[in-house]
C-alpha cells in the first residue's frame, strides 16, 4: 500500500492580476478602468479579484483596451479556472485525510472497544492516531515492511485486513508494555506445557495457569479481534519475554485451550529474528510448515493421540459418560475431548455446546486490560 505524494502545481494567475499589471503600466485608476471597460467600478472590483469568471464580450472588451486578442483573456480565464478546481478544498483535505487512515485503521470499531476516544476533528483524529503508533508524524509508510508477512502467510488477507490486523498488533503491544513478569525460562515453558492437559480440569485451572505462565516470564493477555481481522491469537516477543495473546474469538474453553497451546508452541518453535510475531487465524485453510508444526505440539500437549486412541472404539455409539470416562483417565477436561471429535470430523459440531461455557467469564480481570488508549 504505497503511500503518494501529490507535487502541488505552481499557482495560477487568474485575468484580474493582468488587468492590474495594465492599469500601473498606464496610472489608472479603477474608476478611470471602469469608465474605459463601461461598467461600474463594483463589477470591476470583481474581475480584478477574478471572483466571476470573463464572458466572451468582456474579453472583447478588454482586447480593444490593451491592443490584445480576445482568446488570450479567455485562455488566461480558463486556466486559472481550471487551476482552482484542483486546489482542494479544506473538506476535501480533511476526507482525503480520513480515507488514508479509515482505509488502514478500522477507527469506529476501535472507539466502540474503547481503544481510541471519539475523535471531535480531524486535527484530532491525527493526534490520536500518531500517539497511537507512536509518531512523530501522519504515515504508514513503516506499515509497508510489515503487510508482506501476513499477506504471504494467508489468503485471508488482503491489504486492507492486513493492516487492520497490524493494528490490532500495536494495541497489543501496547497492551503487554502493562504487564511484568519475571525472566523468561524455556525450560520452564516447556515443563509447564508438558503438564498443561493437567489444569483444564482444575475448577479454576485457567488463572492457575496463566499465572504459572508468569512465573516462566510469559505474558498472557486477553484482546478482542478487530472487525476484518478474524483473529484467534498471537505470539511475539516484547523487551525480549514472550507474549501471547488470546482474541476470544470463539469462547469455548476447548478453543481457549488449543489456542493457548498453539501460541506457547511457537514461542518454543518460532519466535526469532526473522519471524518476530506471528497473528494467528486457526480457522483459515492455508496452513503452513509452521502452523503445521504448532498445531502438532499442540495436539500432544492437549493429549488428542491418546484421546482418539482411548475413543475410537466406540466412535459409533458413542455417549457422554465414555466422553466422561475418557476425561477423568486422561485427566482434560470433556470440551477438549468433544472439540477434538468434532474437529476430525467424528461428531457432529453441534455437540461443542456440550461442557462448554463462555471462557472468558473464568478468565481474572488482571488479564483483560481495559484497553482504553492513553
Amino acid at each position: 500500500m504505497a503511500i503518494t505524494r501529490e507535487l502541488k502545481a505552481a499557482r495560477k494567475f487568474g485575468p484580474g492580476y493582468f488587468i492590474k499589471e495594465q492599469m500601473e503600466l498606464r496610472e489608472w485608476i479603477q474608476e478611470d478602468m471602469a469608465e474605459v471597460l463601461g461598467i461600474t467600478s463594483k463589477h470591476l472590483n470583481k474581475i480584478l479579484q477574478d471572483k466571476q469568471p470573463l464572458t466572451l464580450d468582456m474579453a472583447k472588451i478588454l482586447a480593444v483596451a490593451f491592443n490584445t486578442s480576445a482568446q488570450y483573456w479567455i485562455n488566461l480565464d480558463t486556466d486559472y479556472r481550471l487551476w482552482l478546481k484542483k486546489e482542494k478544498s479544506v473538506s476535501e483535505i480533511e476526507a482525503d485525510t480520513k480515507a488514508m487512515i479509515y482505509e488502514r485503521m478500522p477507527i469506529a470499531d476501535m472507539v466502540k472497544k474503547g481503544w481510541l476516544p471519539k475523535p471531535k476533528s480531524v486535527n484530532e483524529l491525527k493526534e490520536f492516531v500518531t500517539g497511537f503508533w507512536k509518531k512523530k508524524e501522519l504515515n504508514f509508510e513503516f506499515m509497508e515492511a510489515q503487510l508482506p508477512c501476513l499477506t504471504r502467510k494467508s489468503d485471508a488477507y488482503n491489504l486492507y485486513n492486513a493492516s487492520y490486523a497490524l493494528t490490532w498488533f500495536q494495541m497489543a503491544q501496547l497492551q503487554a508494555n502493562t504487564f511484568h513478569t519475571g525472566p523468561y525460562d524455556e525450560s520452564g515453558l516447556k515443563a509447564l506445557m508438558d503438564i498443561l492437559y493437567s489444569y483444564t480440569r482444575n475448577p479454576n485451572g485457567i488463572n492457575l495457569f496463566i499465572r504459572a505462565l508468569q512465573k516462566v516470564g510469559v505474558t498472557f493477555l486477553v484482546l478482542p479481534h478487530l472487525q476484518k481481522t478474524y483473529l484467534d491469537g498471537a505470539a511475539f516477543i516484547a523487551d525480549g519475554k514472550p507474549v501471547i495473546v488470546y482474541t476470544g474469538r470463539y469462547k469455548r474453553i476447548d478453543n481457549f485451550w488449543f489456542t493457548v497451546a498453539h501460541e506457547l508452541a511457537h514461542v518454543l518453535l518460532h519466535l526469532n529474528a526473522e519471524h518476530p510475531f506471528i497473528l494467528d487465524n486457526l480457522r483459515d485453510g492455508t496452513i503452513d510448515e509452521l502452523e503445521e508444526e504448532a498445531n502438532q505440539l499442540a495436539s500432544e500437549k492437549l493429549r488428542h493421540p491418546e484421546i482418539i486412541s482411548f475413543l475410537d472404539p466406540y466412535l459409533n455409539y458413542l455417549t457422554t459418560s465414555k466422553i466422561e470416562v475418557c476425561a477423568e483417565k486422561l485427566n482434560i477436561h470433556p470440551a477438549i475431548i468433544i472439540g477434538k471429535l468434532a474437529f476430525d470430523k467424528k461428531i457432529s459440531y453441534s455437540n461443542q455446546s456440550l461442557y462448554n461455557e463462555n471462557v472468558l467469564d473464568s478468565i481474572d480481570a488482571e488479564f483483560k486490560p481495559i484497553a482504553f488508549f492513553q
